[in-house]
């Protein structure tokens, strides 16, 4: 399903943004692989180089759509690179930047406003910084049309965000039975409108759910539990296909901030 591999030597901030996740490393190696979240890609000054759909592009910012295979390697440069949940308003702006296409180049005007924020990111590495990154997207990209999101979608999304993380809550029948609807029509449905299949996104929840639960301290294992894996070795098994990592080299090798 996924294959990548990530490999950071150095200290890496990671910081977590509503469904999004933000990191800034010096040291990222990624083999080509692809996942169900767009991905933003910004370095401050120089260019860097990047495969997507075995193209090589040479760039100082590109956001990746889903589902497409590509390759970063930095080199030692500093890179903030943004996972993005594409059913966030972030996320849904940032697919109409995209047009079904399986990237886009940033502007250089667009690139500047960007790097203008990178900085303040690099230099105070604070929550309010990483907010502020934010909401530039947001306004910066503000006239990309959105439509509204059909109702029984925003309700399995309220859901998720409501669920206990029992097995149960983390089913195709739970959902399909609180919306009355079959799983088949239910899963279309879902993936219509956000563009990921609605099984891989309640895998990405509970991923989600995890790196929240470890940066608020909890053990792996513990969040792995109160996330809804099975055990600690299957979160293992799922972080290591989304991200190409173990959480363990995640966690000694980063810090974690929350930004909300």
């Amino acid at each position: 399903m996924y294959h990548e591999r990530i490999e950071c030597k150095a200290m890496n901030s990671i910081i977590i943004n509503e469904k999004n996740f933000m990191t800034v490393s010096d040291n990222i190696a990624a083999d080509y692989h692809k996942h169900w979240l767009l991905q933003l890609f910004l370095t401050g000054q120089k260019d860097f180089s990047i495969d997507v759909n075995r193209q090589h592009i040479i760039c100082r910012s590109i956001l990746v759509n889903l589902d497409t295979p590509h390759t970063f390697n930095n080199a030692g440069d500093t890179c903030f690179t943004m996972l993005i949940d594409p059913t966030t308003e972030l996320g849904r702006r940032m697919m109409g930047v995209l047009m079904n296409q399986p990237y886009y180049l940033f502007s250089p005007d667009e690139t500047k406003a960007m790097q203008s924020n990178l900085q303040n990111i690099l230099i105070q590495k604070s929550k309010d910084a990483y907010l502020t990154f934010v909401q530039s997207l947001l306004v910066q990209f503000s006239n990309c049309y959105i439509e509204k999101m059909d109702e029984r979608v925003v309700k399995v999304l309220d859901l998720l965000d409501e669920c206990v993380h029992e097995d149960e809550n983390h089913q195709l029948k739970y959902f399909a039975e609180k919306l009355n609807l079959s799983e088949s029509r239910l899963a279309h449905l879902f993936k219509e409108e956000t563009g990921i299949p609605l099984k891989s996104y309640i895998v990405l929840h509970k991923l989600q759910k995890a790196y929240e639960l470890i940066g608020n301290g909890e053990s792996i294992t513990t969040a792995a539990l109160n996330a809804g894996f099975n055990s600690p070795s299957h979160l293992a098994y799922t972080n290591k296909m989304v991200t190409g990592m173990s959480a363990t080299n995640i966690l000694k090798d980063s810090e974690f901030l929350k930004a909300f």
